[in-house]
């Protein structure tokens, strides 16, 4: 997975490099308005909300602990996408947005202690395919690759006393969609809405026995800006 997650990341530099070059040599190479044939990088912003579930690994019936959180989120994307039979455009992908996604549960199965989990980043690699009903605005689906970092800890709920911490990864999948406007000189705008599904993973403390089988959700909802230059 960190293998697949740095490709995509190292391919986002590469492009975003070219692009910068593409742009500094002439601000005239920005696509023409009617076409959406171009390779684009920008940033976003909005809100994130995670759902997260923790059963017995060996009993999926038995529930440990829930969390839920929402949090602001913001970070980048770069893509391409080729317009084609005249209203049709297909592209690639790649975002990253940090999140403050942040929540503690206790109780039940935990007993005396306190479960918190934190949610620093998501990142996706899709595919877009989207239909341009005017020459300046685009409507899309997307879908494709998705990953993120959970950081986790227990303390003893009455005095805070740390017990144990553990990290993990975990890849799943996305879909979602959105609008996207373009205005003059290279620059676009759109809103979007990304439903991320994980795969569960067996989270083990180091100190302790396991927490068991997490299962996590996010879902972004975001508005953003993007700078087109180029060809595919």
């Amino acid at each position: 997975m960190r293998i697949a997650l740095a490709a995509v990341l190292a391919g986002a530099l590469i492009a975003v490099g070219a692009g910068q070059v593409a742009v500094a040599a002439d601000f005239g190479s920005a696509p023409a308005r009617g076409s959406w044939t171009s390779c684009y990088v920008g940033g976003n912003a909005g809100a994130a909300w995670d759902q997260t579930t923790v059963v017995d690994e060996v009993d999926p019936t038995i529930f440990i602990a829930g969390l839920n959180a929402t949090a602001l989120a913001g970070g980048g994307q770069i893509g391409c996408d080729y317009q084609f039979a005249s209203h049709w455009v297909v592209g690639i992908q790649g975002l990253w947005d940090a999140t403050g996604l942040d929540a503690s549960t206790t109780g039940g199965l935990l007993g005396p202690l306190t479960l918190h989990g934190h949610i620093p980043w998501v990142a996706t690699a899709t595919v877009r395919l989207g239909y341009a009903p005017s020459p300046n605005l685009l409507l899309y689906a997307k879908g494709g690759g998705a990953w993120t970092h959970t950081d986790t800890n227990l303390y003893v709920t009455a005095d805070g006393t740390p017990v144990d911490a553990a990290s993990f990864d975990q890849s799943g999948w996305t879909a979602g969609g959105g609008a996207e406007w373009k205005l003059a000189h290279g620059w676009s705008v759109f809103a979007e809405y990304d439903y991320l599904g994980f795969n569960s993973v067996v989270v083990s403390y180091p100190n302790s026995h396991n927490l068991g089988s997490v299962s996590q959700n996010v879902q972004l909802a975001v508005v953003g800006l993007n700078f087109r230059f180029g060809t595919p």
